[in-house]
């Protein structure tokens, strides 16, 4: 037996190990190099949903407080007329002081001013002692708004909103 031929084969073989560790360390380290912009593809990808349904949540609310604060004007202006108008001028039974639209955003692609959530108020006035000196009228107002832009959506939700009675004598 040639001991150079067996040193030989030894050397083989542990080279042939050698390059199959070698092999299975670069086909596990190349698995992983893939699971990494994976793992960060996923995370940005959350990342960005979340923030879309933040930016969307955020207009929902600003939308909200600016509906909300219109309607508080609106009572307010509508209570300050029957506070202070002439006795003789307050709304009948049943009547509409007031009607109109919440808000008039600009549409972008027209240029004009579009008419959303349309709203009306409407005043119940009970009347006491009619005709003499100590005639009085209590009123009530109740304000009536959709908060879907299309009136005639089936699930249009229509919101009111009922003042306590204000009450006027005739002087």
């Amino acid at each position: 037996m040639n001991p150079k031929s067996s040193l030989a084969r030894i050397l083989e073989r542990q080279n042939r190990s050698q390059m199959s560790q070698v092999f299975q360390m670069s086909r596990q380290l190349g698995g992983f190099s893939l699971l990494d912009p994976l793992v960060g593809i996923v995370v940005f990808t959350s990342v960005m949903v979340g923030a879309i349904n933040l930016w969307r949540l955020a207009e929902y609310k600003c939308a909200r407080a600016r509906i909300d604060a219109r309607v508080a004007q609106i009572l307010r202006e509508s209570i300050d007329y029957v506070t202070y108008a002439a006795y003789d001028l307050l709304p009948g039974d049943g009547t509409q002081p007031r009607s109109g639209f919440l808000l008039h955003p600009l549409d972008p692609a027209t240029g004009l001013y579009r008419d959303v959530y349309p709203f009306s108020v409407t005043a119940a006035v009970t009347t006491t002692d009619a005709g003499t000196p100590a005639e009085a009228k209590q009123i009530i107002l109740t304000l009536s708004f959709n908060t879907a832009p299309d009136p005639q959506a089936a699930d249009s939700p229509v919101q009111t909103i009922r003042t306590n009675v204000l009450q006027r004598v005739k002087d």
